[in-house]
């Protein structure tokens, strides 16, 4: 499995599990962008008169679609989550970057979440608790399988008490 750049592996410490949101997240941003662009076009070229005088709104909506579908892809394509040997960490942002990295023997638990639409698409939250932290140090959003990536987890974790 590669290692991210922004991923420091230590010494015989190996990547076990790479991954992002599902892409199921960002359907709704992708749909509505695609919909605001599709009703500027039809506003612009076939509803509305040649004349009228504010047909340059519906060349607004073309743009604002579009940045509907850009946010949605960058939102996707700057979130991050690893698991190595050692570690887990969380990554965020495209142009400026926050990196959240836990090492393992400090987590006291994992546990993962799904509502029932996102089980019947087969993603989830797994979310990692520290000991003293009062709550979830980091969550992995809607990530699929999450069973699957929390127990892969928990068998990390487990190797580190042997």
């Amino acid at each position: 499995m590669s290692v991210p750049e922004w991923v420091t592996l230590g010494d015989d410490e190996q990547v076990v599990w790479s991954g992002t949101p599902s892409l199921l997240l960002a359907t709704g941003s992708l749909v509505a962008g695609v919909v605001v662009v599709l009703v500027g076009l039809a506003l612009y070229g076939f509803l509305l008169p040649n004349d009228f005088e504010f047909r340059w709104v519906a060349w607004l909506l073309i743009p604002l679609g579009m940045l509907f579908v850009g946010y949605a892809y960058v939102r996707h394509q700057s979130t991050r989550y690893v698991i190595t040997t050692n570690e887990v960490y969380h990554k965020t942002g495209l142009f400026s970057r926050q990196v959240t990295s836990l090492r393992l023997d400090r987590i006291q638990n994992t546990s993962f979440e799904q509502s029932f639409l996102e089980r019947m698409l087969s993603f989830g939250d797994v979310h990692v608790d520290t000991a003293g932290s009062g709550g979830t140090e980091i969550t992995f959003r809607a990530v699929s399988n999450p069973q699957q990536v929390s127990n892969l987890l928990t068998e990390q974790l487990d190797r580190m008490v042997r």
